[in-house]
């Protein structure tokens, strides 16, 4: 009598494949942990968790610094731009015009990075300057923010914290105004 072939896999193919998944698994759940501690460079800041920044407008910031901690007990939006990416260009009206409507709901800050000209004449064709704009810099590290963020060279990048300063997600493709509504009202901003 012919022995008939199983169909699928082994028995030790299947626990291989159970014990794979589990690592996966378990290493997401790692890094989204320690996420938050990830640090701008070495110099005990962390980036994600407490980001401090320098303000490109000290008129607005009197110390000249924007913080995470200014923003508590709101949900923050962080939209990345820089004046070299049509991405971004196509996208900060819609996230102004959502910032109007949502103010007092949710804050929205302006990070300029990866920056290679001159930031000024994109934020004001867009008219960002009502809000907070930072620039990704902490004293010779440039662009740490947006590298703790896991930005890989591309822009535009945008960060949701909630009211707690915790990080929820970082998106790293533009997004037009009907995304961005969807992706506020997901995470329970709006």
């Amino acid at each position: 009598m012919a022995k008939k072939k199983s169909k699928g896999l082994s028995a030790r193919a299947q626990w291989g494949l159970i014990i794979g998944v589990g690592v996966l698994i378990v290493g997401a759940l790692i890094f989204n942990g320690v996420r938050d501690t990830l640090d701008d460079g070495g110099d005990g800041v962390t980036a994600v968790a407490s980001w401090d920044l320098p303000a490109l407008d000290d008129d607005a910031n009197p110390d000249g610094r924007v913080r995470l901690a200014d923003f508590q007990g709101t949900p923050t939006v962080v939209n990345f731009f820089a004046s070299w990416c049509d991405a971004c260009d196509e996208e900060l009206p819609d996230f102004r015009e959502t910032a109007l409507a949502l103010e007092g709901q949710v804050d929205f800050v302006f990070v300029n990075s990866n920056e290679t000209g001159n930031w000024r004449p994109m934020a004001e064709r867009n008219d960002i300057e009502q809000f907070p704009l930072v620039q990704d810099i902490r004293g010779t590290q440039r662009n740490g923010l947006y590298r703790a963020l896991r930005g890989t060279g591309g822009m535009p990048m945008t960060a949701f914290y909630d009211a707690d300063g915790s990080l929820i997600d970082v998106v790293l493709t533009a997004m037009n105004a009907e995304n961005l509504n969807q992706r506020l009202a997901f995470y329970g901003f709006i």
